[in-house]
């Protein structure tokens, strides 16, 4: 017998390669879930203005054509500077794009 014998249920430490793969899958398991935590934001798009379109299911690319229109309508139009953010959500909106698929400006 070893003179040198552990306790009862305890374990030798791991040794440092095991603790560098649990380290490497955790990061892996990081990376993957990254994109999933940032959910929507990969799905949507934004106006010069900071409003966002688009969402989970209904994908703010498909609105690239009113974003356009929109945003060409709203700096051509006489719009205090204040009040653009909200005349582009109008505007996306009468074009098409359903209110629930637009996230406000911080601030508007």
């Amino acid at each position: 017998m070893s003179r040198h014998r552990q306790p009862y249920g305890e374990r030798p430490a791991p040794p440092v390669q095991s603790r560098m793969a649990s380290m490497m899958r955790l990061a892996l398991i990081g990376i993957a879930v990254a994109p999933a935590l940032a959910g929507c934001s990969v799905f949507q798009i934004q106006d010069s203005y900071g409003n966002r379109y688009g969402g989970w299911y209904e994908h703010g690319d498909q609105y690239q054509s009113q974003l356009a229109l929109c945003e060409h309508e709203t700096a051509g139009a006489a719009v205090a500077a204040a009040q653009r953010p909200v005349s582009m959500r109008e505007c996306m909106w009468r074009h098409g794009v359903p209110k629930d698929n637009i996230t406000p400006a911080a601030g508007t």
